[in-house]
């Protein structure tokens, strides 16, 4: 019997000090939230509550992009927006009636929910907000109650109401220009200075990857193998670092996996792992930003956001020919060196701080102007709907 018991009471002990852990945790979380609750209600103390614009996230929060609003307006006070008077919370019961909130947001990771999962009582007043970072590629819009439903969108797509981009252009004026639909790229640009060209005559790699999701539904991973194949012929490779690779790069020492870039690699695979109108990613960044010429492969229009002459598109090329292309350039600098003139008039950034800034902006501009986005599934799926959301 005592042998019986002395097991149950080490369990009852176990079970009793698991569930002290977890009320300590709790209470720890709580606490947390509640002094940054205080400290954003303390930020915008001095706005009178009409002068606030209250944003209810519906669906999860801890996803991009609604990772990024914070919490009150912590997020607009980080990026020292023009306006901070947006409130942001993911309390449903934050108002007696949803209703009175100024705009409610969902997240394209997650907008094809039942009906009972929607918002009961919705104001005329009130905005309804598609966000989106991720392209419907992995996360397709198919619900018919989608068309009429949305008010605003906020997505990387150039003809949303305010852009959630990852890019941003500036001229050398620090003015903002880019990216858009209809880009004006300066014409005739100035050639590289003496100082470029001898930093860019120093590289000696042919082409760099750095990827760790190694199976993508637009099979850019068959596309590289076949490019490297192609490549070795000419006595170059492909360095893969990551998980797909046979190199490493640890993202622990990204400022050095950089510069290695900038001192060794004459081409980067800006690769998309999906296809979407206006889907370009940070990966461009990686290649612009660190003296790389960028190879793209995607479904954008990237006159949009790379001015001609300035990258390789590997699509319109093909491996072969692409192999081809880099072996010829490689071979003569000065036609390798044509490939950065855009630095004489361009910057690049990441536009995270932007992104939230352009929220706040749009709460208090146009909060009366009617709209909405009647056929909405069609513009966000884009060309493949019905492959998408089969």
């Amino acid at each position: 019997m005592s042998i019986i018991l002395c097991p149950l009471r080490y369990f009852t002990r176990l079970f009793i000090l698991i569930l002290i852990i977890y009320a300590i945790t709790l209470f720890y979380t709580y606490h947390n939230r509640l002094n940054d609750i205080r400290a954003n209600r303390k930020d915008i103390s001095y706005l009178n509550h009409k002068e606030l614009k209250y944003i209810l996230q519906w669906t999860r929060r801890f996803s991009a992009p609604f990772d990024y609003m914070g919490e009150g307006n912590s997020a607009f006070v980080k990026y020292n927006c023009k306006y901070r008077n947006c409130f942001v919370t993911d309390d449903k019961n934050y108002f007696l009636n949803q209703s009175d909130f100024n705009a409610i947001a969902f997240n394209g990771r997650d907008v094809n929910m039942w009906a009972f999962q929607l918002p009961k009582d919705r104001s005329p007043k009130q905005k309804y907000i598609f966000g989106a970072m991720e392209s419907p590629d992995f996360f397709p819009a198919c619900n018919d109650y989608l068309d009429g439903y949305f008010n605003w969108t906020w997505t990387y797509k150039l003809d949303s109401d305010f852009q959630w981009g990852y890019i941003s252009i500036y001229d050398v004026k620090g003015n903002l220009v880019g990216p858009a639909i209809d880009m004006k790229w300066v014409e005739n640009m100035d050639p590289v200075d003496e100082k470029l060209r001898l930093k860019l005559s120093k590289k000696r790699k042919a082409v760099a990857w750095f990827v760790s999701h190694c199976s993508t539904k637009r099979h850019r991973e068959d596309y590289v193998e076949e490019f490297s194949q192609e490549l070795n012929k000419f006595g170059w490779t492909v360095d893969i670092y990551g998980r797909c690779g046979t190199l490493s790069c640890p993202l622990s020492e990204s400022n050095s996996c950089f510069r290695m870039i900038e001192d060794d690699y004459h081409f980067y695979l800006s690769f998309e792992n999906s296809f979407a109108e206006d889907y370009v990613t940070e990966k461009l960044l990686t290649a612009l930003n660190n003296y790389a010429v960028p190879v793209v492969y995607g479904g954008a229009d990237y006159s949009r956001f790379l001015p001609e002459g300035s990258y390789l598109d590997a699509i319109n090329l093909g491996p072969k020919k692409l192999a081809e292309t880099i072996f010829d350039i490689m071979g003569n600098k000065t036609r390798y060196y044509e490939f950065f003139r855009w630095r004489n008039h361009y910057v690049y950034r990441d536009a995270d701080h932007l992104n939230a800034c352009r929220l706040c902006e749009m709460m208090n501009r146009n909060l009366e102007e009617k709209s909405v986005w009647k056929y909405f599934r069609t513009w966000w799926n884009g060309v493949r709907y019905e492959e998408n959301c089969l």
